[in-house]
């Protein structure tokens, strides 16, 4: 199925922009768990975008990070990034995921490392972007 471009990425944009935002807020209550989550989220979105801005066509409905990394042909940097939020989709809302209930499992350092990393891949991805 073809896409509007300039539309589609917008939307991608502009929810993952949101994601990131609330993840960052959300440490300050205590929700490290939720905040994993939406960094995952919030990668996941924009490696979508970059697959939509390269390949002029609807992402795979993947939560799989580190396969749409590869398939984008990301530096080694951003696909170690992927693989290590892509766990976050799940560990981060389901109790049997982990060995500790998802708000358990996480600290307020991973925390503060996974919304960093984000952060650097989501630079990334912005840079490969351009109109």
């Amino acid at each position: 199925m073809e896409i509007s471009g300039a539309q589609a990425l917008n939307k991608w944009f502009k929810q993952a922009d949101h994601d990131l935002q609330m993840a960052k807020s959300i440490i300050e209550d205590g929700g490290y768990d939720t905040c994993a989550f939406l960094c995952q989220q919030a990668v996941e979105k924009y490696l979508k975008a970059l697959y939509i801005f390269k390949e002029r066509k609807n992402p795979p409905k993947t939560h799989h990070l580190d396969e749409l990394a590869k398939g984008l042909a990301c530096p080694d940097s951003i696909l170690d990034i992927a693989r290590e939020l892509s766990s976050d989709y799940m560990i981060s809302r389901y109790p049997d995921a982990a060995t500790l209930a998802p708000y358990e499992e996480y600290t307020v350092s991973d925390a503060q490392s996974k919304l960093a990393k984000a952060e650097k891949a989501i630079e990334w991805i912005k840079s490969q972007i351009k109109p």
